[in-house]
């Protein structure tokens, strides 16, 4: 049977031990695209549908001379307009454009960013500084990207505590792997106590958000004074 190592009882996970949802551990400024193309308002149709195919992003920002983002044009707006707009109309980018736009910032973090793409369906977001002006622009391969390295690095972190001199741990039981920011854990201890330990360890990794033990172990400890394990 396994056992959470925290109380005993039968259990695959236990949450981190600060509560809440763990903030990512990249900030945007590490993942995203520069510099920021941009069309101003005023700009005219073929060239928003140019800037656009010349970028290979799905969007193109909407900027004011200052460099604030208004707005965005997606390639999806183009399509439309081509589809329902009467030629002989002059369409410019304040006409195409979805405004305010959703916008994120270079200290934002990965786990509040994939928080946007998921609650506005997005797939790029404009990178923006404290005033509001474009300095990039973040798609969601980026986050992808980004969230891999992270599990990797939540892993490689996880795997050097677990081997620490003093761990406990049998190496040539252990396995570790992270996925979506839920770490796995199998392997054997010398105590229960070890594993204890190795687990409080582990859950305080930064951008942790779960931790599923399969540790068992071969001894258990004595009773401590208050007549539990841990005492």
């Amino acid at each position: 049977m396994k056992h959470s190592v925290l109380d005993g009882t039968p259990a695959d996970t236990f949450p981190p031990v600060e509560p809440g949802r763990p903030p990512g551990r990249t900030r945007i400024r590490d993942c995203m695209s520069r510099p920021g193309i941009a069309v101003t308002p005023g700009t005219d149709f073929a060239t928003v549908a140019a800037v656009l195919s010349a970028s290979r992003r799905g969007i193109v920002p909407v900027v004011t001379t200052d460099g604030t983002v208004t707005g965005v044009v997606a390639a999806s707006d183009l399509l439309a307009a081509h589809a329902e707009h009467d030629p002989r109309r002059e369409l410019r980018a304040r006409d195409l454009m979805t405004a305010p736009a959703v916008t994120v910032t270079e200290d934002t973090n990965t786990t509040d960013a994939v928080a946007l793409v998921a609650e506005h369906a997005l797939h790029h977001l404009p990178v923006v500084d404290a005033d509001g002006r474009l300095t990039g622009l973040l798609s969601t391969h980026d986050l992808l990207d980004a969230l891999r390295r992270e599990d990797e690095a939540i892993g490689s972190e996880a795997l050097a505590l677990a081997l620490t001199p003093g761990s406990g741990v049998v190496p040539t039981s252990l396995h570790v792997r992270c996925e979506r920011g839920l770490l796995s854990v199998t392997g054997r201890t010398r105590t229960r106590g070890d594993a204890a330990a190795l687990c409080l360890q582990l859950a305080r990794i930064d951008g942790l958000k779960a931790l599923a033990d399969h540790l068992t172990w071969d001894l258990d400890d004595p009773p401590g004074p208050g007549g539990g394990p841990f005492g």
